[in-house]
């Protein structure tokens, strides 16, 4: 059995506990960073075998886009790669994770009627769970195993968080106001 270090009383040593839920943080940042940055990869450039802006436009037509869908493609790109670079060094977290976010919650909102396993072709089970992913990072924060080690919103997440939550979602309604 693995014990805890514990301090004189007996009590958790907050210095070990802590550790653990950056280091936990940080695996959580590597793995969203880089899926969504191949992502945006594959949106903006066909990297990965993926469609192109012009093909991802398509895409995105049959969801159910009607207008925009190529300045749509370039910015949900741009939102992949960079709100995942920025996620993976843990650097503006909240912007990033804010900007993941909103991709995911529109792709989840388009996908809905699906139903929710990918078999089907059109679940949204693995969006769901890369949206959830954003959002744990943005109300938690990056952690101590980040650039933003020292400002203001590593030190205050929540604050920070519910400010980029607000912002993700009215930027989500706006595009499905929009381009739906």
């Amino acid at each position: 059995m693995i014990s805890e270090v514990a301090d004189s009383d007996g009590a958790p040593n907050p210095a070990e506990t802590r550790g653990g839920i950056d280091l936990g943080l940080l695996v959580l940042r590597v793995v969203l960073g880089v899926t969504m940055g191949a992502h945006g990869l594959q949106h903006l450039f066909g990297a990965f075998g993926g469609p192109g802006v012009g093909g991802f436009a398509r895409v995105l037509g049959n969801f159910g886009y009607t207008s925009q869908t190529t300045l749509l493609s370039w910015i949900t790109g741009i939102s992949e790669v960079l709100g995942g670079a920025l996620v993976l060094v843990g650097l503006f977290t909240p912007i990033g994770a804010a900007a993941l976010l909103g991709v995911c919650a529109n792709i989840v909102f388009v996908k809905f009627s699906g139903g929710f396993f990918q078999q089907s072709g059109q679940g949204f089970e693995f969006e769901l769970l890369l949206g959830a992913a954003s959002l744990t990072l943005l109300l938690a924060g990056a952690g101590r195993l980040s650039l933003d080690v020292n400002t203001p919103w590593r030190k205050r997440p929540l604050s920070f968080g519910l400010i980029g939550l607000l912002l993700s979602a009215a930027a989500s309604v706006v595009v499905i106001v929009l381009c739906r």
